[in-house]
């Protein structure tokens, strides 16, 4: 844990570290507040599929524009707008009847007005902290989030259980309103300019880094949309043994991800966390019936979630340009967005179909696909023990830093 404290102690980072986790933590609660939400306003798991789909692709839509604006407007002038829209949206969905094409309308609004501050964060922390450093920042965030995924889904289930579900929804909103303004009132977020890229949009993802660890995020972490939705359909969105179900599977990303934090990230390293997750999902399905050995096999299958992160992020930070890195880091958010919704859609309808297993069948498919891709790709994963994660500088530029913002 010493590694931690010694990076927390750099300047900046601890504020930029908590902010950017509770702007995000609606995150942990929309993921089955609005499934649970729009299963009861409108009584299908399938409805609720294509509201998650609407949300989650346009989430994916907003990553890498969001990024790519940044260096526009500002990480400023693109934050602030967004949060308001975002939270506005969320709330008419939590309060307004709406039927299953108008709700996903909307959802579809506040998912591309999401705050992209992901890839504003994780864009700052190589000017903040440099080497080894680094290595052990990227590997925290991708810890620490695991904090949005055990508190989130118990927040939701109390919350749904004690009020109504569309309560839920509204504390997502005031969370993601109240985060997003301490994140964006950083000084960091104000000091450091990207520079605009020379390259159009889309341009990076001519790299092959990027496009693999897109990839393997996008079928790795779509999982947990399917498991989830499993779950709540198996034993209820009221259930107490659901929360602890889902928190469990965050709990082990978390251990994971404190175990791996300082370790070397090898060639191997994400092929070898991505079989994690396959050997715990794959234990999941088969004793689905019994929740606490379902528990395991998912506290098996979420040991593999940070570090898998963790990697992925280092790789991408490790391998593209400055001014590229808002835009690379927004599509790995698109990837992962676009995959839990895909995983979401589907396993409502396989839920729909075949009873409450469907979703775990979803997740088995999607992370043995995963493993695939890492298998037959892992000569183009970067070995990164002795490389530098600081972004490739771009020709006459760099992180801009405005000094009037310090004075």
């Amino acid at each position: 844990m010493r590694h931690y404290f010694e990076v927390l102690r750099s300047r900046g980072v601890a504020r930029l570290l908590f902010s950017q986790l509770a702007a995000r933590f609606p995150t942990g609660m929309l993921a089955i507040g609005l499934l649970i939400h729009v299963e009861q306003r409108l009584g299908s798991y399938t409805a609720a599929g294509i509201v998650l789909a609407a949300f989650g692709i346009a989430e994916g839509i907003a990553g890498p524009l969001g990024g790519r604006l940044m260096s526009r407007f500002s990480m400023r002038g693109i934050l602030v707008p967004t949060m308001v829209v975002c939270a506005l949206a969320l709330g008419a969905i939590a309060v307004v009847p709406m039927t299953t094409w108008l709700t996903a309308a909307v959802a579809f609004v506040a998912g591309i007005t999401v705050p992209p501050v992901s890839s504003a964060v994780r864009t700052v922390y190589p000017t903040l902290v440099r080497g080894p450093k680094l290595v052990t920042l990227f590997s925290f965030d991708a810890t620490l989030q695991e904090l949005i995924w055990i508190l989130g889904p118990l927040v939701t289930i109390g919350i749904g259980a004690i009020w109504d579900t569309s309560i839920t929804i509204l504390i997502a909103a005031i969370v993601l309103l109240v985060g997003s303004v301490w994140f964006a009132s950083a000084p960091e977020i104000g000091m450091v300019k990207i520079p605009p890229s020379p390259r159009r949009m889309g341009a990076v993802l001519r790299n092959p880094v990027v496009v693999i660890m897109c990839v393997v995020l996008m079928l790795t972490l779509s999982i947990w949309g399917a498991i989830d939705a499993s779950i709540v359909a198996h034993y209820g969105h009221d259930s107490p043994i659901t929360g602890v179900i889902l928190a469990v599977s965050a709990v082990g990303s978390f251990a994971g991800g404190l175990l791996t934090g300082n370790l070397p990230m090898r060639r191997s390293s994400l092929t070898s966390r991505v079989f994690l997750a396959v050997v715990g999902t794959m234990l999941a399905l088969l004793v689905a019936e019994n929740p606490w050995l379902l528990a395991i096999g998912l506290f098996v299958a979420g040991a593999s979630c940070a570090p898998v992160i963790a990697v992925a992020n280092a790789s991408v930070s490790a391998k593209v340009r400055f001014s590229d890195t808002a835009e690379a880091f927004g599509w790995l958010a698109t990837a992962i967005m676009f995959g839990s919704s895909l995983a979401s859609s589907l396993a409502g309808i396989a839920i729909d179909h075949l009873g409450s297993r469907g979703g775990l069948y979803v997740a088995s498919g999607l992370v043995t696909a995963a493993f695939l891709v890492a298998v037959s790709t892992i000569r183009w994963h970067p070995d990164l023990r002795q490389a530098s994660l600081e972004p490739k500088a771009d020709t006459g530029a760099g992180p801009i830093i405005d000094l009037r913002q310090e004075i």
